[in-house]
C-alpha cells in the first residue's frame, strides 16, 4: 500500500520530470535547427518573444494560459505539454522500479539491474575494488535508467519530425553503457556480453541497409548499437523484436490509411524506442516467459 509519504515523494518527483521534461523540448526544438539549447532564453517558436518564468512552469502554463502564447495568442501544440507529462511518469517509474514500495526490477534482477548481482547489499564494480551502499546503487540505476529515457523521447519525436537521428544521442547512450562498465556487476551482464550486444543487431541491420535501400537509416544503426552495448545482447533482442512488431502495425496502418505508399518511408526510431523502454522494464520477464517454452 502506498503511503502518504510515498506519495509526497512520487508528486515531487512527478515535478521534476516535467521540468526536465520542459527542457526536452527545448531540446527537440532546437537540436534539429543546430541552435544552443543549453544557453539562451525560451521563446515563443511563432512570434519569437522571449518567455517570461511564469510561462515555462511545466503543464501548467499551458492550462492557465488557455493553451495559447501570451503574446502573439497563438494555438500552442499540446504536445509540449505531452513530453512534460510523459517525461513526468517516467521519472516515477525509475524511481519505483528500485526504491520501495514497488521495486519491482530489482526483484526479477534484470540484467541492467546494477544493484543485484554478487552481492545483494549493493553494487559490486569491476573496475574499482568498492562496493557501494544498496541506497546509493538504487538511486544510479535509477538516475541512469532516467536519463536513457529522456535520450529516447528525445529521439523518438526528433525522429517523427525530421526521419533523422541526431548523432549525439546515441552517443549518449553509449556513455550510459560505459558507466554500466563501471557500475554494473559483472555477475549480471559480463563485459563481453554489452561488446556481442553492439554488434548482434546493429550489423545485420547495416548489412540490409547496404542491400535493400531505405530498410534502415544510420540513425537507426547507431541507436540500436548503442542500446545493445548499454542493454546486452539478451535484452537488445527483445528489444528490436518489439520494434519490429510495433514498426510493422504502424506500416501497416499507414498503408491502410492511404497516409503512405508502399514505396515511402517512416521513421522507425520511435518503435526502437519503444522496444528499447519495453526491454528495460519487462525484457527479463519476457525471455523468462520465451525459455519456459523449452
Amino acid at each position: 500500500m502506498i503511503s502518504v509519504v510515498h506519495t509526497v515523494m512520487f508528486v515531487f518527483i512527478f515535478a521534476f520530470g516535467a521540468m526536465i521534461g520542459s527542457f526536452l523540448n527545448v531540446v527537440i526544438y532546437r537540436l534539429p535547427k543546430k541552435e544552443n539549447f543549453v544557453a539562451g532564453s525560451s521563446y515563443c517558436p511563432r512570434c519569437n518573444h522571449k518567455l517570461k518564468a511564469l510561462d515555462l512552469v511545466p503543464i501548467a502554463s499551458y492550462l492557465f494560459l488557455g493553451r495559447t502564447c501570451r503574446y502573439c495568442k497563438q494555438a500552442i501544440s499540446p504536445r509540449y505539454m505531452l513530453i512534460e507529462g510523459l517525461t513526468g511518469a517516467l521519472a516515477i517509474l525509475s524511481y519505483a522500479a528500485f526504491f520501495p514500495p514497488a521495486g519491482f526490477l530489482l526483484s526479477i534482477d534484470p540484467t541492467l539491474v546494477f544493484v543485484a548481482g554478487a552481492k545483494e547489499v549493493g553494487l559490486l564494480s569491476p573496475w574499482f575494488p568498492v562496493d557501494l551502499p544498496a541506497s546509493v546503487g538504487a538511486l544510479i540505476a535509477a538516475v541512469m535508467v532516467f536519463t536513457l529515457l529522456c535520450v529516447l523521447i528525445v529521439v523518438t519525436f526528433i525522429d517523427a519530425d525530421t526521419m533523422e537521428i541526431p548523432n549525439a544521442l546515441p552517443l549518449w547512450i553509449v556513455v550510459l553503457g560505459i558507466l554500466s562498465f563501471a557500475f554494473g556487476s559483472t555477475a549480471t551482464l559480463p563485459w563481453y556480453d554489452h561488446l556481442i550486444g553492439a554488434v548482434i543487431v546493429s550489423v545485420p541491420m547495416l548489412l540490409l541497409a547496404f542491400f535493400i535501400v531505405g530498410s534502415f537509416g544510420m540513425g537507426d544503426i547507431k541507436l540500436i548499437a548503442a542500446a545493445g552495448l548499454l542493454l546486452g545482447w539478451q535484452l537488445v533482442l527483445v528489444a528490436i523484436f518489439t520494434a519490429i512488431l510495433i514498426g510493422g502495425a504502424w506500416g501497416i496502418y499507414l498503408l491502410v490509411s492511404r497516409k503512405k505508399g508502399r514505396k515511402e518511408h517512416f521513421a522507425f526510431g520511435p518503435a526502437l524506442c519503444f522496444g528499447i523502454a519495453n526491454s528495460i522494464f519487462s525484457g527479463q520477464q519476457i525471455i523468462n516467459w520465451y525459455l519456459g517454452f523449452f
